[in-house]
């Protein structure tokens, strides 16, 4: 059996006059099943241990958050989790650009336009999680996913820019984006985004490289 993990999972307040984040809702009941020692990635992997952390929806309070979570768990995997309204499928984020260009304000009311995640850093860091073996084993289980290119300029993208910038190179790390799971027609229920952040860790915590095959979008 392998040594113990520890997986650290972020999720989101409310933001935008909304009661409740749906990417906390996720977060917060995969740990409860993580209590259970019922993931799959524990039956994988053995001994997972999942840390959470919720994030204001604040740039700078939100990068400042993760980083003093990443400094106290000393984590082997690290997924942030946050709300796309409007989308139908568990989305895979591949890419964190280095812009904050928001068309509303964050939850302290900053704006920012055309604005560097980190002066100085890189335009885009790459996630370093397994997402094609994950989109494969997640559609594989009926689930709606899709591997997405862009995580927006609004705090999502900020968290995984600062994210991918704040961890070692050795520590898988990424952003998942989950629809409004609230809604009585969402496409995802809230038990399938659990299985899928689920199938993400088992992945993730592998040590080969990922699967080499096509899954770009043409547009």
């Amino acid at each position: 059996m392998n040594s113990a993990r520890t997986v650290l999972l972020t999720g989101f307040e409310p933001f935008a006059g909304m009661d409740h984040n749906p990417s906390w809702d996720v977060v917060t009941e995969l740990a409860a099943v993580a209590d259970r020692v019922g993931l799959h990635a524990q039956q994988v992997h053995g001994e997972v241990a999942v840390r959470t952390a919720l994030l204001p929806v604040e740039f700078r309070a939100s990068a400042e958050r993760l980083s003093e979570q990443i400094n106290a768990c000393a984590p082997d995997l690290v997924i942030a989790v946050g709300l796309a309204a409007g989308t139908e499928t568990v989305r895979l984020e591949r890419v964190g650009l280095n812009l904050r260009d928001a068309r509303i304000p964050d939850n302290a009311g900053h704006q920012p336009t055309e604005e560097p995640v980190v002066s100085g850093g890189q335009p885009a860091l790459f996630s370093t999680l397994r997402l094609k073996a994950a989109h494969a084993a997640i559609s594989a289980a009926g689930i709606p996913v899709a591997l997405s290119l862009s995580a927006g300029s609004f705090v999502c993208n900020s968290v995984l820019y600062s994210l991918l910038h704040a961890v070692p190179t050795s520590v898988p790390a990424g952003f998942v984006h989950v629809p409004d799971l609230s809604r009585d027609d969402s496409p995802v229920h809230r038990t399938q985004a659990v299985q899928a952040l689920d199938l993400l860790i088992t992945e993730s915590l592998r040590p080969e490289p990922d699967l080499q095959v096509p899954a770009g979008q043409l547009h």
